[in-house]
């Protein structure tokens, strides 16, 4: 059996890079070939690309390079390459493909097609690419973890989808608003099949399989330390790192610092890492504070205490679902911070919770299940 995958790769993103990674490899452990279609749209292709002053289209853009330039010297480039070596990692078609005609043409050298994981089917990411909604004829479709990224959908946009959603044998949803989404959409198009909750790909490996991936070389504070993963800063982001350093007086990573990070030396500075540094960071973190859905994920397959807080909504729609739903799906609410109100009733040295490896141990066996059945293996 051939296994064609249809899911972001290529950005420069943590979640995006690592959530590829696995669905192939995770895949690939019910011993089938797996492969990852190299689709290559402009709006994703376009991240990869380092910005240049002289490509600028406002006064704005400019000084954010130059000042970019100036705390992140030369880092864009070694991040860039940290990305492209991670990639080389996964098994990708031979060729690539730039339209959704193009991929249609080549669907029938695969046994199954897979669209996921990530975001796929939130329009604010995917520029209204329907490509992942598979709009051409294949004997078998499925999605795994794919994501809406928001909680509800305008009429316009159900009705837009709905005739692609019902090509799927199988659909397979990261988020319980996802489940929600596709119900209503059901009641507008009664062939769309029932949706299964599983796992986000990045469990379907565990973390001593993720350790094989790790850069080693990196150097890191020794005894521990407060990893942070910022998607954006926050006040309140801030707050609880600073609490948290006052109480367990750990040093600071920052995965993703920000320029207010660098600029105040607010721990060691990883601007260049990728995906292997971001695997070995949390491979050694004692805590991790973050409000990024792959950081929170990453916590939780590693047991590590973390604190997840919001994201600004102006941030590719209404993305805080997300994050919401994996610490209930867990039984982590209490680790989700929204207030300082919250923060400050918060036991901020709790240790990790012994029942959520269980609850994650089940979860991966059901995830497995779901794709056995949804491969037909």
């Amino acid at each position: 059996m051939k296994v064609g995958i249809l899911t972001f790769h290529r950005a420069t993103n943590y979640g995006t890079a690592l959530q590829a990674f696995a669905t192939e490899k995770g895949i690939s452990k019910l011993c089938v070939d797996t492969e990852i279609i190299d689709y290559r749209p402009e709006y994703i292709e376009r991240t990869l690309r380092r910005r240049k002053l002289t490509n600028a289209k406002s006064l704005k853009e400019a000084l954010s390079i130059i000042v970019n330039a100036v705390l992140y010297p030369n880092m864009a480039k070694r991040k860039a390459d940290s990305f492209k070596s991670f990639f080389s990692k996964m098994n990708i078609s031979d060729e690539f493909f730039k339209t959704t005609d193009e991929v249609a043409k080549i669907v029938r050298n695969y046994d199954v097609l897979v669209s996921g994981s990530d975001q796929l089917f939130n329009r604010n990411i995917t520029d209204d690419d329907m490509t992942y909604f598979m709009p051409f004829e294949h004997r078998r479709k499925i999605t795994f973890a794919s994501s809406f990224g928001e909680r509800k959908l305008s009429g316009d946009r159900i009705k837009e989808i709905a005739p692609y959603l019902s090509g799927f044998d199988y659909l397979g949803v990261r988020e319980e608003t996802a489940q929600d989404i596709l119900a209503k959409i059901k009641r507008v198009n009664p062939d769309i099949k029932d949706a299964t909750s599983v796992l986000d790909p990045t469990f379907l490996l565990t973390k001593d399989e993720w350790n094989a991936y790790a850069d080693e070389s990196l150097k890191l504070p020794k005894g521990g330390y407060i990893l942070t993963y910022y998607m954006i800063e926050t006040p309140l982001l801030r707050e609880i790192t600073y609490k948290l350093k006052q109480k367990t007086g750990l040093k600071v990573v920052n995965i993703k610092p920000s320029k207010k990070q660098v600029i105040l030396h607010s721990g060691k500075n990883l601007a260049f890492a990728g995906p292997s540094e971001f695997l070995e960071c949390y491979k050694n973190a004692s805590y991790v504070v973050t409000n990024s859905f792959h950081g929170t994920a990453f916590a939780i397959n590693y047991s590590i205490p973390f604190f997840t807080s919001t994201l600004p909504v102006s941030m590719a729609g209404e993305v805080n679902s997300r994050l919401t739903d994996i610490c209930e799906l867990f039984d982590l609410s209490h680790r989700f911070i929204d207030s300082e109100s919250k923060l400050n009733k918060t036991d901020l040295t709790k240790p990790f919770e012994n029942n959520t490896v269980k609850i994650l141990s089940n979860l991966r066996v059901h995830s497995f299940e779901y794709l056995q059945e949804a491969l037909g293996i």
